[in-house]
């Protein structure tokens, strides 16, 4: 079993501890926005999520056994979660212009393995990267695009120099994005304590969580709301 690493305040937090500090903040972020789209401040509350699960992407690719079934995982949930995604937000079973969150962490895994396995060849990953950033922007078009990639790549490449890592990531959400994203640095604070391990393993429930509850908000926005 993984030793925990120290932090500053005792045995810090598992992976476990923060995925379930993200997916609440997602939850709250997905009720303001599609059920009490006034109370702004839980959009604030939601800005924790993507960084935090841009961080656990990075920490599954340095520690899966077989990252093309990663890769193949988060896939197959992107498409899976599409229809609640478009239900949700676009009110319709099909929209082209915008992908849900899952394309993204795919996306930039994709990405990490070009890096991981091209360091020898910087002409070929270059032209991986690009291909990936081009695919983003005019293809896919998913949640976060270019930024959101672009920040899950700063915690890989610095994710032994935590003071870099910090920087970057906090540059991208208080400069690249709006107002409400500038929020998102704060979720470099429960980052900082992350100690390592692994924690309780219920990856699917997790994996599962967003196309259900996306779905649920759904129903619930239609038929209790009753708004379509």
């Amino acid at each position: 079993m993984k030793k925990a690493r120290q932090t500053l305040f005792g045995r810090g937090l598992s992976g476990f501890d923060l995925k379930c500090i993200a997916i609440f903040s997602m939850l709250v972020d997905h009720i303001g926005a599609f059920l009490y789209p006034s109370e702004v401040w839980m959009r604030y509350v939601g800005r924790l999520a993507f960084p935090i699960f841009g961080f656990l992407i990075v920490e599954g690719f340095v520690h899966t056994r077989n990252v093309k079934k990663y890769m193949v995982r988060l896939l197959a949930f992107a498409v899976i979660s599409e229809v609640p995604y478009d239900l949700v937000r676009f009110h319709t079973l099909v929209y082209r212009e915008n992908q849900n969150i899952y394309f993204t962490l795919f996306l930039a895994l994709v990405c990490i393995y070009a890096m991981d396995r091209l360091q020898e060849q910087p002409v070929l990953l270059m032209s991986v990267l690009a291909i990936t950033g081009a695919c983003t922007h005019y293809v896919i078009r998913p949640d976060y695009g270019i930024g959101g990639i672009a920040m899950i790549l700063c915690f890989y490449v610095f994710r032994t120099q935590r003071i870099w890592q910090n920087l970057s990531v906090a540059a991208i959400n208080i400069c690249y994005y709006g107002k409400i994203q500038r929020a998102g640095a704060l979720a470099l604070l429960p980052i900082w304590f992350y100690n390592g391990t692994r924690g309780p393993s219920v990856k699917y429930f997790f994996y599962l969580f967003y196309p259900v509850h996306l779905l649920l908000l759904y129903l619930i926005r239609r038929y209790l709301f009753y708004v379509v």
